[in-house]
């Protein structure tokens, strides 16, 4: 009885020592609450200028994944929480591919809405998507697990592409690479809390990335994060797809969805690997060898011997198959010589060799289809786009005919996917709904789409121009042949200039407006209208269409920020203080919205106002150059 005793005592110290520390840390958690520290974790939010009636999308969520810098945003979103009667509502799942990527007004989701509306005009069609920048199935889990609120009719998954370089990836700059999973989820529970927020901003302060100093700066972030195809890492990381990705599937079902899963279709014909490396263990000999034969192989391609080169390739790659440039122009020689059948198994160990990861390899699409491909009846469907991707190229490899660069679509390739899903999506709907269609129960062709976005002269002009400034950057600079092929880019620029004239523009601004009579409800449609306006130099005009957009996506900064850059144009500064405000006050975050108000604030004369607000600017994108043009002087 005497040992018992002190034993009680010591267990009761102990459960009351525990019981007091989980107390001081929920109170803790509570004050940091309190006083406003820290964000809010779900993809969906309220927000008051949106109204209680919906939620939008949380430019913070990204936050939890990698640092402020670093963490790109989704496109605005406004849904509202009840879905209305006789709405099919349909969420998106994953990255720039599946946004839109380089113009998101013209991706995949939006060329579904109109096909979707056009062919069955008695139902109304909500496509939300949630994919943007830079994420990977380790964030789209809590963004799926947050849509599940919001009675979703079809989940759509293309995702894939950023599982490499994207959070917690093998080659990934946002973290640590590849740790366990439930590491994973345990430390992104852990920052779902204001006391994990505050551990994880103290510890980027005190070891802050080289990569988070200098601000988001694209691809070449990773030009060293190189990794090989039987890297040990990968095992680990195709482990996290295959758990992540059913766990998606789970959610989707769970919350009554029918689930469609894309694999994933890459440019495998006129795109070259990013990066290729020689196999482990090769000697000096053996190194020189392979120099000779593979220098004697590209001596033939160049004077079009092609199977010469192809004979000489050969020869290099029993000395080292794994040199990923190796196997693309042993692709095209294949193809030239017309056997297609070897030019498409080099273009795709092009693909897989590549150590620079920035496409979906062949293990990760298998992957896909042996996850959602088991069932031909049930909610899940697989939707094999590299199968009908390739099936519909020239010579059937894809290439840029869908693509522009690596895994980014062209308008053809945007209609192209929003096809292959209109139609597994038409596959679902009941018979009352299939009877539902109107008399013409084709889908809109490609034409017809672009007509209903306004996808013009002048939109492909601006694309072929924002692509002509990323193909400068070094990471495609390091590309086989890149001066060829930055110099075609050159020519596609200058083919479409006159498309960049204000008759031009007209002309654009005119179908934007015969798309609006359609879809006045579109807010994309008012952007596009109001940035043609704002070229046109008929700034009024531009200036209604801005506040059109303000009340469709009452939450954004956007509207506001461009309103403010007009009223600076014009030289009304109080004006566009106003605007700059208003567009700080609805999103704190917005590097773009303090930079304005910011400039504003200099040009009023209000010094320590611009310098509070230019460095916050600074603060939250370092690649801010406005903000950082106006603080140098």
């Amino acid at each position: 009885m005497a040992h018992a005793k002190p034993f009680r005592q010591r267990l009761i110290g102990l459960i009351a020592s525990i019981v007091f520390c989980i107390l001081t840390l929920a109170v803790f958690e509570l004050a940091l609450r309190v006083a406003g520290y820290g964000y809010t974790t779900a993809f969906f939010v309220k927000h008051p200028a949106a109204g209680p009636a919906n939620v939008v999308e949380n430019q913070q969520f990204a936050w939890r994944f990698m640092s402020v810098t670093l963490a790109r945003r989704p496109e605005p979103i406004v849904l509202p929480i009840q879905k209305p009667e006789k709405t099919c509502r349909i969420f998106v799942f994953g990255e720039s591919a599946a946004i839109g990527d380089p113009a998101p007004a013209f991706g995949f989701s939006r060329i579904l809405d109109v096909l979707l509306r056009e062919r069955y005009p008695s139902i109304r069609f909500e496509v939300v998507n949630t994919a943007f920048t830079a994420i990977n199935s380790h964030v789209i889990v809590p963004i799926a697990r947050d849509a599940q609120r919001f009675g979703g009719d079809f989940w759509l998954i293309y995702m894939g592409n950023n599982e490499v370089i994207g959070p917690f990836g093998s080659g990934t700059v946002f973290g640590k690479q590849s740790p366990p999973l439930p590491v994973i989820r345990a430390s992104l529970a852990i920052k779902t809390t204001r006391i994990g927020q505050l551990l994880d901003a103290a510890a980027q302060r005190l070891v802050p990335s080289p990569e988070a100093r200098k601000g988001w700066g694209g691809m070449d972030m990773f030009l060293e994060q190189q990794v090989r195809r039987d890297d040990p890492r990968l095992m680990t990381l195709h482990d996290h797809f295959r758990k992540n990705l059913t766990d998606i599937i789970r959610l989707g079902t769970g919350a009554g969805a029918k689930v469609i899963v894309s694999t994933m279709v890459s440019n495998l014909k006129n795109c070259p690997p990013f990066g290729s490396m020689h196999r482990p263990g090769l000697s000096d000999g053996q190194l020189k060898d392979w120099e000779k034969l593979y220098s004697l192989a590209t001596a033939a391609e160049q004077n079009r011997n092609f199977s010469e080169a192809i004979r000489n390739y050969a020869l290099a790659a029993q000395i080292d198959n794994e040199f990923a440039e190796l196997h693309f122009r042993w692709g095209r020689c294949s193809l030239a010589t017309g056997n297609l059948d070897d030019a498409k198994v080099h273009f795709v160990l092009a693909r897989d060799l590549d150590t620079l990861r920035f496409r979906t390899d062949s293990h990760l699409n298998e992957l896909i289809r042996q996850i959602a491909g088991g069932s031909i009846s049930g909610p899940v469907r697989l939707m094999d786009a590299e199968k009908e991707f390739n099936a519909r190229s020239p010579d059937q490899i894809a290439g840029s005919q869908f693509l522009y660069e690596h895994v980014h679509f062209t308008f053809a390739g945007n209609y192209l996917l929003a096809r292959l899903f209109a139609d597994q999506i038409a596959t679902f709907l009941s018979a009352a709904e299939t009877k539902a269609a109107s008399s013409n129960a084709q889908w809109l062709s490609e034409s017809d789409c672009a007509a209903r976005l306004a996808y013009t002269d002048t939109q492909r002009y601006e694309i072929a121009n924002l692509l002509l400034r990323r193909y400068e950057e070094p990471i495609y600079r390091r590309q086989l042949e890149y001066n060829e092929r930055f110099k075609r880019q050159q020519l596609d620029v200058a083919d479409l200039r006159t498309a960049s004239k204000p008759t031009a523009r007209r002309r654009g601004l005119e179908a934007c407006r015969q798309a609006l009579a359609r879809n006045p409800n579109d807010w994309v449609l008012h952007d596009l209208c109001a940035r043609l306006l704002t070229a046109l130099e008929e700034f009024d005009s531009a200036e209604k269409e801005w506040q059109q957009v303000a009340k469709l996506i009452p939450h954004s900064a956007r509207p506001h920020v461009e309103l403010g850059k007009i009223k600076l144009q014009l030289n009304k500064l109080d004006e566009a203080q106003s605007a700059f405000h208003t567009a700080v006050q609805l999103d704190p975050v917005s590097a773009d919205a303090h930079a304005g108000l910011g400039k504003a604030y200099r040009l009023l004369g209000k010094r320590s106002e611009a310098l509070h607000h230019l460095k916050t600017a600074l603060r939250l994108d370092p690649t801010q150059k406005e903000a950082a043009e106006l603080l140098s002087n």
